[in-house]
C-alpha cells in the first residue's frame, strides 16, 4: 500500500511539473498545420487511373515547391508526371508544406484534342496550393471525360468574381453544358471569357462566360481547409477495337 501512494504521489508532480512548464512557455504545444490538403475520392464501383501533373519551376526554386511526384498519393514515378490507382470508394489526401501546383486527370493523362478513345475530349482539376496564392478550377477547355465535384471544405473565403464571394461547391456538366458554371472552364474557353489561342481541334467552342468566374482565388497569404476533388463518373469513353 505504502508503495502505491508513493507511485501516485509521484505521478502527481510529474504531471503538476508538466502543466507548469506549459504554463510558463517553457514548452509549447505544437501548432496544427494550418497548410491546405488536398483529398481525392472515387465515388464510384470501378477503379480508375489517376494523373498527376506538377508545374515545373526553375531548379533554385525546389525548396519552395513540390517538385517529384514520387510518394503523393502512391505514386512510384519520378519528375513532374506520375499516376496512381484510386480503387473503388477510395479516397486519397495529401498536405504540402511546400507550395503545391499542377493538376490531376482521369482515365488519361492531359491532352488538348478529341481522340478516338475519348471523342469528347477530357476534363482536369488544376490546383495551386499552398503558394502565395492559392487558387483552383475544373477545365473543361479541351473537352469532357468525366464529372468532377469539387467540396472546398473549411479555411478562407474562395472568392470567384463578385457574383461568387465564397462558392464552396465546384461541378462540371457534360461537354457543351459549362457556361456560366462557377470555378469551371467552358470547351475551348481559354481565358474564361474568351477563346483566344484555343487549340483549333477545341470547335466548336462553348460560349464564353461574361464575367471571370472560372478560377476561384483566394486572398494573398490565405490557405488551410480542405479541397476534395470527387470523381463521379465517366461520360463518354469508347474502347478502339484493335
Amino acid at each position: 500500500m505504502k508503495k502505491l501512494l508513493i507511485t501516485i504521489f509521484a505521478l502527481g508532480l510529474i504531471t503538476l511539473g508538466i502543466i507548469l512548464l506549459f504554463c510558463n512557455g517553457k514548452v509549447k504545444p505544437v501548432a496544427p498545420s494550418t497548410n491546405t490538403e488536398f483529398q481525392i475520392v472515387n465515388t464510384t464501383q470501378d477503379s480508375v487511373y489517376v494523373y498527376l501533373t506538377l508545374s515545373g519551376y526553375p531548379a533554385a526554386d525546389s525548396t519552395k515547391f513540390v517538385q517529384d511526384v514520387n510518394g503523393i498519393f502512391g505514386c512510384t514515378q519520378t519528375g513532374l508526371n506520375g499516376m496512381f490507382w484510386l480503387y473503388a470508394n477510395d479516397t486519397v489526401s495529401y498536405t504540402s508544406v511546400k507550395g503545391f501546383s499542377g493538376n490531376i486527370s482521369f482515365g488519361v493523362a492531359p491532352m488538348n484534342c478529341p481522340t478516338e478513345a475519348w471523342p469528347t475530349g477530357m476534363n482536369l482539376f488544376e490546383f495551386n496550393l499552398n503558394e502565395p496564392q492559392e487558387s483552383i478550377d475544373i477545365s473543361c477547355m479541351a473537352g469532357v471525360n468525366c464529372i468532377l465535384i469539387c467540396d472546398l471544405i473549411g479555411g478562407p473565403a474562395w472568392p470567384a468574381s463578385n457574383l461568387f464571394p465564397n462558392p464552396r461547391v465546384l461541378k462540371n456538366d457534360t461537354m457543351g453544358a459549362n457556361t456560366d458554371r462557377v470555378g469551371v472552364y467552358p470547351y475551348g474557353c481559354t481565358n474564361c471569357t474568351n477563346t483566344q489561342g484555343k487549340q483549333s481541334c477545341q470547335t466548336p467552342s462553348e460560349t464564353p462566360n461574361t464575367s471571370p468566374i472560372c478560377n476561384p482565388t483566394r486572398a494573398a497569404g490565405e490557405r488551410g481547409g480542405l479541397v476534395r476533388v470527387k470523381f463521379d463518373g465517366y461520360t463518354n469513353w469508347k474502347i478502339c477495337a484493335k
